[in-house]
């Protein structure tokens, strides 16, 4: 009996000291980590990474990222002083409206637009009944009228509709020139594709002033006008998702049919006039960048988004998903312009008890846009909220950023404690 207890004796000892000495590895290994500087633990993320994130200490050496935003200078966007709307740096008609061709000196009004493909306008001549009627500029850009042949008028204003038209009708010899009058009006303006690249946050090509069918009224026989509040320059850039923070917004160039512009659109931000620019389908908008990221253009504005998308990660002990963490719609979805600061507070990763929670840390990770890299960023959260004004310490939120909150040294060791109990609680039924 007693060889039997001692050998059971000597087979138990093995157990508890290969316990021992397992959970007293673990516990020392991950307290060294928990313990490691912020620094630390991001240079050990990086050398694990391999899909090209950006440190903090790396980020001036590849490129200016959004942590310069405040201190961009040079070849930045000229905001003050200059109430000018345009900088014509190929030939061009003072007033841009027919590519190529200069306004016709007879136009009285500045702000009428130009015609596109799909618009309807109304002609009325007097006199002349099988002439008048609503017509289509069709997909090559003329209309069609009886008797004539097609005339092009896109690009033009109905002031050089008229007076083109009007030519038309006298050289063909069906009217006098001093008993001729023609009036073109517009019904409803249509729907343009345009292209858009550069310094925005989606380039491509869209669609603009696409009107739903409520709002299209098909019982205009008796109203003539329309203004197409939606066929403009800015509607364009907004449609593209905005102008990222390094846009030239004086010198946004709109190129038709070969022809070349630049438009200054930095009243939009300043406060300065700022004529908006009608377009037709097929221009080609280009934003040039400024090659830094410029403070000013990071708000909503007509230009840029209202609010963008945030990715929020906040796994705590009291909160073991996000949804139990009050990280949902709507501290996701934040106004452009927004900084860590927001992000944190929303995610609900700040506050609590100071002892345990003081040293938490946020890790911001996001797409630079003048690099198209990642970069990472990770600050202390105590230290963001006491010194939310210090320069690079609260950098601003872009489209689709991503923050993830990390429980603070002393929360890890607890944690460490209650893994090494839950594993030893099978081992004392073993005595």
């Amino acid at each position: 009996m007693m060889n039997a207890n001692s050998q059971k004796n000597h087979q138990r000892l093995p157990v508890k000291q290969v316990f021992s000495a397992v959970a007293t590895g673990l516990l020392l290994s991950l307290v060294t980590a928990c313990a490691s500087t912020p620094e630390e633990r991001h240079t050990q993320f990086q050398m694990a990474s391999t899909r090209g994130e950006m440190s903090m200490d790396t980020m001036a050496e590849q490129g200016p990222g959004r942590l310069q935003a405040q201190s961009c200078t040079d070849n930045t966007t000229h905001f003050e002083g200059n109430h000018s709307n345009y900088s014509v740096n190929e030939p061009l008609p003072q007033a841009f409206r027919n590519p190529g061709t200069p306004r016709s000196q007879h136009a009285t009004s500045s702000r009428l637009l130009p015609l596109s493909p799909g618009d309807k306008i109304d002609i009325r001549i007097h006199d002349g009944e099988e002439f008048s009627g609503e017509y289509l500029v069709n997909h090559d850009g003329n209309i069609e009228l009886p008797y004539l042949s097609p005339l092009h008028v896109v690009g033009l204003d109905t002031e050089e509709v008229e007076s083109r038209l009007s030519m038309m009708l006298i050289t063909k010899q069906i009217f006098l020139a001093h008993t001729l009058r023609v009036s073109v009006r517009p019904l409803q303006w249509a729907p343009v594709m345009v292209s858009v690249s550069g310094a925005v946050y989606e380039p491509g090509r869209v669609l603009i002033n696409d009107l739903l069918p409520q709002q299209v009224d098909e019982n205009k026989n008796n109203i003539s006008g329309d203004y197409p509040t939606k066929r403009f320059l800015s509607e364009a850039l907004r449609s593209a998702s905005g102008v990222r923070p390094d846009a030239r917004v004086d010198k946004v160039i709109l190129i038709r049919d070969g022809w070349q512009q630049e438009v200054n659109l930095a009243g939009v931000f300043s406060g300065h006039s700022a004529a908006d620019v009608p377009l037709i389908a097929g221009d080609q908008i280009i934003v040039p960048s400024a090659g830094c990221m410029q403070a000013e253009l990071i708000r909503p504005t007509q230009l840029t988004p209202k609010g963008i998308r945030v990715f929020i990660s906040n796994l705590t002990d009291s909160a073991q998903n996000n949804a139990a963490a009050a990280v949902g719609k709507y501290a996701s979805s934040m106004p452009y312009g927004s900084r860590l600061l927001q992000a944190v507070v929303s995610g609900n990763c700040s506050g609590g008890t100071r002892m345990t929670n003081a040293s938490r840390y946020a890790v911001l990770v996001g797409v630079n846009p003048l690099t198209g890299k990642n970069e990472v960023i990770e600050r202390n959260i105590e230290e963001l909220l006491r010194n939310p004004d210090a320069p690079g310490n609260n950098p601003y939120l872009l489209p689709n950023d991503t923050v993830s909150c990390y429980d603070s040294d002393i929360v890890n060791i607890r944690d460490i404690a209650r893994a090494i109990v839950d594993v030893a609680s099978p081992f004392s039924i073993l005595r």
